[in-house]
């Protein structure tokens, strides 16, 4: 269910199929545009027969964003087609708040002169202690943190941080947050000497359904 989306100006990010011809990513990913949405592979830059390509007919951002630290940074794109691949699937959303401790995961792309599909765990923090250290936190947006063991040497130095210290680098916005098998949200930005934030799905399922109807 992940995908990577091609920008203009060798910009990127990262994306997740929640119908064959929908993929939700961040709203910041906008700007990049056009997009073009590539599954099915690891390593970007080596072409990989299973490729497949997608051009989006559509691009619906939620019409409250601004910037990631003000939040509602949710974006949908309607591919012109379906993913046909049997080995293309699609992902639910876990709807339920999932606790403080949990661990969850994160797969999107690192970007040192390949970019390169990778996984790590992400251990999502208690609201009250994220509002504490972040007070005016924007809403909806959920703290977490990875010390992921077995990410290559480079890929911490390329992020300056320890593992994936919570995330990856801002390209990589629109990552999924996995918890319980289900997108529990997206990756958004990270913050110096901080971990990671992420876009609270759940909250934005209203417009989901009426933008996918």
């Amino acid at each position: 269910y992940v995908v990577y989306l091609q920008g203009r100006n060798k910009q990127f990010c990262g994306g997740f199929f929640v119908a064959p011809n929908w993929v939700m990513t961040a709203a910041q990913c906008f700007k990049h545009k056009p997009l073009t949405v590539v599954l099915e592979t690891h390593t970007i830059q080596k072409k990989e027969e299973r490729w497949q390509k997608f051009q989006v007919q559509e691009y619906h951002l939620h019409p409250d964003f601004r910037n990631p630290k003000e939040g509602n940074d949710i974006l949908l794109l309607k591919l012109k087609g379906n993913a046909t691949s049997n080995n293309v699937r699609t992902i639910s959303f876990e709807k339920a708040k999932v606790p403080g401790e949990t661990v969850c995961s994160i797969a999107g792309w690192v970007h040192k002169t390949t970019p390169t599909c990778r996984k790590a765990d992400v251990t999502i923090i208690k609201q009250r202690d994220c509002l504490s250290h972040n007070p005016g936190l924007a809403d909806n947006l959920i703290c977490g943190y990875s010390r992921s063991s077995g990410i290559p040497e480079e890929v911490s130095l390329t992020l300056g941080i320890e593992g994936w210290g919570g995330g990856f680098n801002t390209s990589d916005a629109g990552a999924p947050l996995i918890c319980n098998n289900k997108a529990y949200g997206i990756f958004s930005y990270r913050q110096k000497n901080w971990p990671a934030f992420y876009t609270h799905i759940a909250p934005y399922l209203p417009w989901v359904n009426t933008v996918m109807k």
